[in-house]
């Protein structure tokens, strides 16, 4: 598999060098900033980016990047950060635990933890801001401008290092053009929403932006046999208001608070269970499963941020950001999916952070300079309660009704980076990047409980420990401007994740012993070409080296059968090809394809049950992507519009311990449409259907302590949106 992986990579990389050298030609037909397409007009509009902290053309960053704008999202019905996955190759974002923790996989690099305390490999930034937990990550997407999608280490330009990428989702900013958006929608299982901004200028020096989104939905696609109830009820309210002020044309405030809730309904497990026949009868029907208690959850998310910029001089700015973020979350869930209390969990979370960042950047002639210093503090309490009055008799524990497990992590986190361009001679550019890091974890307040009707005890002393760590990172590269609209870049970066603790249940107080960093260094080739003024094509190789790979899994064995937990399993190698196109045939019809390939395999091994040459967990070998939509007037005043779109993935695994035939979900294709008509320039009605076809597939199993448990993804939906505009 490798060494066919390995030509397959050579041949790209060919096409790549032969694709760039032959279009210079070809893209001189290209404009350097073309306006808009438009219905009219084939030619492809212009992207402008901020991956390196500054507004570039997406077409002139030298790093893989998939771009994708606030009416890309509309197009895909893209209404969650797990729904970013189907329009982009080689990215897996999936709910881990039911649907209120997300894992982001990036090229097979991911955190498949349930635990609120340790970082996500993929660094997650909202309007600048990283979130710290990946029980963070579960929240809607509304009024967003884009968002994009940075593959591989960027820590020589971000305030957190990480071994996957980075995703920035970057909402609508304020402005002094009045703009006024309202959207409300109805759809299967008695669904609405409703979301509307309204922006525009309060004073000549002082903007505003508020935006708003509610989303409900009155039942589900599950059906709990227990009770009889459906479930899948949404109950989900989130706000945001900006403020920027701009008393000179040198300096600028811009405060962004949000706040929200998630109050929906839990998802049930569709379980196996090695304990009891009970859900037997039900083992032909995926969607049917039990729960003996109220699976729900209660989320609450705050924050504030303050970014203020100033232009000391026309080659010189000076940027801050300041951000505080609250969250909480109650999940209560029925693991062991039967009327029985063998795992009635429910896990309690309140996480604080601060953070602060200082950029200086340069622009001369020939020269970006970007340095700066990052802080950030953040607290993490935990409780987890396993209710399993019907299983600890079956294992000697007879009397208790409840085990769990407490945990507070505070962790600080220091960086100084510095990222320079030096172009030292025609159409080359010298890229370096620097980064020094320091992270202090203190753990502590650890223990496991045992309960009898409320009245609880520790099973060990709590443990307290702490973890320091430092590291040095950076990158190099090359990008060759080998037309107006031909990049070709080349880079060597390396990446770092700090260990930490596990935080799951455990009855060996040992194993709260903290895991090591994990180091990542990437070798990359990649092209950006407009071939014509109507079709650009990105393409790119990578061949990751992955040390001390922090996997998580069920890793300890216990007297109540598997236990998870996260653990250094060894070194892994990854390597991959991807590309993606745009291209508009005609005046009207827009097509997008994305392709990604991938290779994965554990080279050496430390943990028993990960066997060498297995696979990472979430990293299909194949991802596929799609979109066309067509445009045509009807009228003078009205115009309708069709969009046909889809994603295929491969076979992937869930588990990478012990990954036997339960931990493996076949290859499948999602396909979506919608049809809309706009008129009078402000108004736009459409229908659309999700999952057309009505595929039936997993999104995660689970090897627990009574068998093997399974989620499934949405089936086939559809609804009706009317929106206006102003």
């Amino acid at each position: 598999m490798i060494s066919k992986h390995i030509r397959t990579t050579s041949s790209l990389a060919i096409a790549i060098g032969g694709l760039a050298f032959a279009s210079p030609a070809l893209a001189q037909d290209a404009s350097a900033a073309q306006p808009e397409a438009s219905d009219t007009d084939n030619t492809l509009g212009e992207i402008v980016v901020t991956a390196q902290r500054r507004e570039q053309r997406a077409d002139d960053v030298g790093v893989t990047i998939n771009v994708l704008t606030g009416s890309d999202l509309k197009a895909a019905g893209t209404q969650s950060v797990v729904d970013l996955a189907a329009i982009t190759p080689n990215v897996q974002i999936k709910n881990v635990v039911a649907n209120s923790v997300v894992n982001v996989s990036i090229r097979g690099i991911g955190l498949n933890d349930y635990a609120a305390n340790n970082n996500p490999a993929a660094g997650m930034y909202v309007d600048n801001v990283y979130l710290v937990s990946p029980v963070m990550l579960s929240f809607g997407l509304f009024d967003i401008d884009r968002v994009e999608i940075l593959k591989g280490p960027q820590g020589d330009l971000y305030g957190r290092n990480t071994t996957a990428g980075a995703v920035n989702i970057i909402s609508r900013k304020p402005s002094a053009t009045t703009d006024i958006q309202l959207e409300a929608g109805y759809g299967s299982y008695d669904s609405w929403h409703l979301d509307g901004a309204v922006g525009g200028a309060l004073t000549s020096t002082l903007s505003a932006r508020f935006a708003l989104q509610t989303v409900q939905q009155g039942s589900g696609p599950q059906t709990n046999y227990v009770t009889g109830n459906r479930i899948g009820k949404v109950d989900r309210t989130n706000g945001r208001l900006q403020l920027l002020w701009e008393p000179s044309d040198s300096f600028n405030l811009l405060l962004n608070g949000h706040k929200g809730y998630d109050r929906s309904d839990v998802s049930l497990y569709k379980a196996d269970n090695i304990l009891t026949t009970e859900e037997d009868a039900y083992a032909g029907q995926p969607r049917v499963s039990g729960a003996g208690i109220d699976p729900h959850m209660e989320l609450e998310s705050s924050g504030v941020s303050l970014t203020a910029n100033w232009s000391i001089s026309p080659q010189v700015t000076l940027t801050s950001i300041s951000a505080y973020e609250h969250f909480t979350r109650l999940h209560v869930e029925d693991t062991d999916g039967t009327s029985l209390s063998f795992l009635d969990s429910t896990y309690q979370n309140s996480i604080d952070q601060y953070s602060e960042e200082l950029r200086l950047a340069y622009h001369g002639d020939g020269l970006e300079l970007i340095g700066g210093a990052f802080y950030s503090h953040d607290k993490v309490e935990t409780r987890d309660e396993f209710f399993s009055s019907d299983l600890l008799p079956l294992l000697g524990l007879a009397g208790l009704d409840t085990i769990g497990n407490t945990y507070r992590q505070r962790t600080d986190a220091y960086a100084a980076f510095m990222h320079a361009e030096w172009t030292f001679a025609p159409n080359l550019t010298l890229v370096g990047g620097l980064r020094y890091t320091k992270e202090d974890k203190v753990f502590d307040q650890a223990t496991t409980f045992l309960c009898t009707a409320g009245s609880c005890s520790n099973l060990f002393a709590p443990v307290s420990n702490d973890y320091s760590t430092s590291n040095v990172s950076g990158k190099i590269g090359l990008n060759y401007q080998a037309g107006d609209r031909t990049l070709i870049y080349g880079s060597i970066s390396r990446g770092f994740k700090s260990g930490g603790f596990q935080g799951q249940l455990t009855f060996d107080p040992t194993v709260l012993q903290p895991f090591d960093d994990e180091k990542l260094t990437a070798y990359e080739l990649g092209v950006k070409t407009r071939l014509f003024s109507n079709l650009q094509l990105n393409a790119a190789v990578f061949d990751y080296e992955y040390s001390d790979a922090q996997i998580y899994g069920p890793l300890f064995d216990s007297p109540v059968g598997v236990l998870f937990g996260i653990a250094n399993v060894g070194d892994v190698r990854v390597q991959g090809v991807e590309a993606d196109a745009r291209w508009r045939p005609t005046a009207g019809l827009d097509l997008r394809f994305g392709v990604g390939v991938i290779d994965t395999e554990v080279t050496r091994s430390v943990v028993a049950g990960v066997a060498k040459g297995s696979v990472l967990p979430n990293s299909p070998s194949l991802t596929l992507n799609g979109r066309m939509k067509y445009e045509w007037s009807v009228s003078d005043q009205a115009s309708a519009d069709i969009t046909l779109s889809g994603n295929y993935q491969s076979r992937v695994r869930f588990d990478v311990v012990r990954s036997p035939a339960e931990a493996v979900e076949g290859g499948y294709f999602l396909g979506n449409a919608e049809v809309g008509i706009s008129f009078s320039d402000h108004w736009r009605a459409a229908v659309w259907v999700k999952n057309i076809f009505d595929r039936l597939y997993r999104t995660q199993a689970l090897n627990t302590s009574v068998g093997w448990t399974s989620q499934y993804g949405p089936p086939r939906t559809a609804g009706f949106n009317l929106s206006y505009q102003f």
